[in-house]
């Protein structure tokens, strides 16, 4: 598993693949949404401000960075 180049502060764009999506059990983040990163989980998983994946964090893959910081 590769770690992020993403650190906490940044915005990113939830862009899942298709079985990363699948893979998420109750609520979901929404498709296309901004988000800022509250922290990194084992240099691979992104946690995101206001939501609780179930797992700890999704793989930073599933996320691109956004053009522009708020």
């Amino acid at each position: 598993m590769e770690p992020s180049p993403y650190k906490p502060g940044d915005f990113v764009v939830y862009l899942p693949s298709v079985r990363g999506y699948a893979l998420v059990d109750g609520e979901r983040l929404v498709i296309g949404k901004t988000y800022k990163i509250e922290s990194i989980e084992k240099e691979s998983y992104v946690v995101v401000e206001g939501y609780r994946h179930p797992g700890g964090g999704i793989y930073w893959t599933e996320f691109t960075l956004a053009e522009k910081s708020w």
